[in-house]
């Protein structure tokens, strides 16, 4: 089962003067982004202002949210997990055939709700999870 932890194996601190591993830190965490203490789980205006590795924070959040469910840290909305799988389908569905290097935010939005739509259908409980997850994160 993930653990929704980025960059965990190469942090020095996870390992002892024996060199065993325990996980306690990680680069990012997507299920609360801000825990890194740099990256938002939100989107805002003034997002594009910060590092493309922080302002990945929202994005994170919102798979977090779509793969799993669970309560949005911006706004308390609910949503409904999909599974790792068909989260993972969209995501890179989108990715691949749908965004580019331009892509903003509300851009991410549709390109995964153009996704969700060509793999399950427009109006499936995949699409609508889509646009629950980015909602969760301020993306209309």
């Amino acid at each position: 089962m993930p653990d929704y932890w980025i960059g965990e194996r190469i942090r020095r601190s996870n390992y002892n003067s024996a060199g065993t591993y325990q996980q306690l830190s990680a680069l990012r965490y997507m299920d609360n982004p801000a825990r890194d203490g740099r990256s938002p789980a939100c989107w805002s205006s003034g997002i594009g202002s910060l590092n493309v590795h922080y302002s990945s924070g929202p994005n994170n959040h919102m798979f977090y949210l779509l793969a799993n469910g669970g309560t949005s840290r911006c706004n308390g909305a609910v949503v409904a997990g999909i599974g790792n799988d068909k989260a993972a389908r969209i995501w890179y569905r989108a990715i691949t055939d749908f965004m580019t290097a331009s892509t903003n935010y509300r851009g991410a939005r549709t390109d995964a709700l153009n996704a969700a739509a060509s793999l399950y259908g427009a109006g499936s409980a995949e699409y609508n999870a889509v646009a629950s997850a980015y909602a969760a994160i301020n993306v209309q």
